[in-house]
């Protein structure tokens, strides 16, 4: 009987043991399982369709270029990110920002066309009101994840352009707009199929037009001089549309070449 009842405590031991062993919480994931979830492709209805921007870790993405005219966009640089992050398909449209703002700032209107005559500060109160009514965490992309998604991520194939060398083929410029604004999405998209990165109306970006650095940087945010805009405009020329081409302005400017791009930190889950 002792020996039965002995046998017997050990079988629910290892019993016991055994289903600890089965519940053992399982280890967390890492970025890059996590982000390997997310969708390509991601919609909100109020601020439309956002393109999976695939981090670089690996040192192949070089930001500025040395080989410039444009003494501000050297020294170029390694680039790495800490995550991955949705950026718009197209800019913001007036339609957009009509839904969030009841209002329309534009010069010149059309529900599709790019907003615009929009400064730093009236993109930051737009954002800070779409953050609210979806619950989902929009802003300005920095520079550097402008540059990264206008270049094609990491499907880039170098281009000029963000998309091509052929600037007719991808972006409304000085040589073939007409002078006038065009509604988004009309031109080739690049590699990610992201459209008018190049051209349209110029982007305002998140951080500062500060002076690049030397040696391998990540999730790089400029803190001085200008707020950085990126792409170029529908009146500007070839040189101003380039993917490495910067500029700065004063946060308060507006003009009706000027408008924004939304970036998205992560899907909801």
């Amino acid at each position: 009987m002792k020996r039965n009842l002995f046998f017997t405590s050990i079988i629910a031991l290892a019993t016991f043991l055994s289903s600890c062993a089965g519940n053992e919480p399982s280890a967390p994931q890492t970025q890059d399982e996590i982000e390997a979830n997310w969708p390509n492709l991601y919609e909100v209805a109020e601020a439309g369709t956002f393109v999976k921007v695939m981090r670089d870790t690996t040192g192949m993405f070089i930001m500025g270029d040395d080989n410039s005219i444009n003494a501000n966009e050297a020294p170029a640089h390694v680039v790495k990110f800490s995550k991955s992050y949705y950026i718009g398909m197209y800019e913001v449209t007036q339609a957009q920002w009509k839904a969030i703002m009841e209002s329309n700032p534009s010069s010149i209107k059309g529900d599709n066309l790019p907003v615009n005559n929009v400064s730093y500060s009236d993109v930051t109160k737009f954002i800070t009101k779409l953050n609210e009514k979806t619950g989902h965490v929009f802003r300005l992309p920095t520079e550097a994840e402008w540059e990264y998604a206008a270049m094609g991520g990491k499907l880039s194939n170098g281009y000029t352009f963000s998309g091509s060398n052929d600037v007719n083929a991808v972006a409304w410029c000085a040589g073939n707009s007409g002078d006038d604004l065009h509604p988004v999405g009309q031109k080739q998209p690049n590699e990610l199929g992201i459209y008018d990165m190049s051209g349209n109306v110029a982007e305002w970006c998140k951080d500062r037009c500060t002076a690049y650095k030397n040696g391998e940087q990540i999730d790089p945010e400029g803190k001085s001089g200008g707020y950085a805009v990126r792409g170029g405009r529908f009146d500007d020329n070839e040189d101003y549309l380039r993917c490495k081409a910067r500029l700065g302005m004063e946060k308060s400017s507006k003009f009706y070449n000027l408008g924004f791009r939304l970036l998205l930190e992560e899907p909801k889950q």
